[in-house]
């Protein structure tokens, strides 16, 4: 692991290696190479450390875009991947930090444990500011990673819940004034949330179709429920995508909530029924 940690971004490069950062994660190699294509989370997930991001290209190969950060600093990004060797490699094309190099190699510990050792090439840094460049990207990175890593197992916990639809078409809740909004509950099978809009009961999928996204607190703008892991949109009324995400990403336009169960108070309390 050593070699992987310490070679130059190109033969011969004079690129200044400024740090490493190492983690180990309970998370599956096909989950990190989801997360390092995933492009349109960087403003969401990591919305302390990006503003905007603009796609130029992208494929299994990687992505290239135009990058704000939060401070509102412009940059252009091109990751690509190298499933071969297990890694991929992040430059700054344009903007803040030109010509700075992050070299990302991933080891499999097990079936769903990894540890990744990110290296750190920059430009222009003098020998004696070395150390203290690499500790400013690897505490930015312990951060990004942190949130990465949370993201990461909340999908794999929902891909692990496998969908078991039931002949449920209805489910009895407390009284409104009993229950604590949201609130959670099952109807045929699948996780839904109960919410208030405009002094109005409604109930919607709690998972996001996009990549099974939390819903169960997302926020609510305008009768919209917005996944706070990639900003998509989704009208509570009919379920409706009502954005295009980030760059009109065409392959997801289909992407919508399932149709929601209809919610009606009786002298029980909240009553949920499929809708038909």
């Amino acid at each position: 692991m050593g070699n992987n940690s310490r070679q130059r971004a190109e033969p011969g490069s004079q690129i200044p290696h400024v740090g490493t950062y190492r983690r180990a994660m309970s998370v599956s190699l096909e989950r990190m190479y989801e997360n390092a294509l995933d492009w349109e989370h960087l403003p969401y997930v990591h919305d302390s450390s990006f503003g905007s991001i603009k796609v130029q290209d992208s494929g299994r190969w990687g992505w290239k875009a135009a990058l704000v950060d939060s401070r509102g600093r412009d940059s252009v990004i091109e990751l690509r991947l190298d499933r071969e060797s297990r890694r991929w490699i992040t430059r700054n094309l344009a903007g803040g930090a030109l010509g700075s190099e992050i070299w990302t190699h991933v080891f499999v510990l097990g079936e769903r444990s990894i540890e990744i050792v990110v290296d750190f090439f920059v430009p222009g840094v003098s020998e004696a500011d070395r150390n203290k460049t690499g500790d400013a990207y690897a505490r930015l990175y312990h951060q990004l990673y942190d949130e990465d890593e949370a993201m990461m197992l909340a999908r794999q916990h929902e891909l692990d819940q496998r969908f078991q639809p039931s002949s449920e078409t209805a489910v009895q809740l407390a009284p409104r004034s009993e229950l604590s909004l949201p609130h959670s509950f099952e109807l045929g099978g699948r996780k839904q949330v109960l919410r208030e809009v405009e002094g109005s009961l409604v109930a919607h999928a709690a998972v996001c179709p996009h990549q099974s996204g939390p819903l169960t607190n997302a926020e609510l703008i305008a009768g919209e429920i917005i996944c706070p892991w990639h900003g998509y949109r989704f009208r509570l009324e009919d379920g409706v995508r009502v954005n295009p995400g980030a760059n009109g990403n065409a392959s997801v336009s289909h992407c919508a909530l399932r149709p929601a169960p209809v919610v009606s108070e009786n002298s029980q309390g909240v009553l949920i029924t499929a809708s038909s």
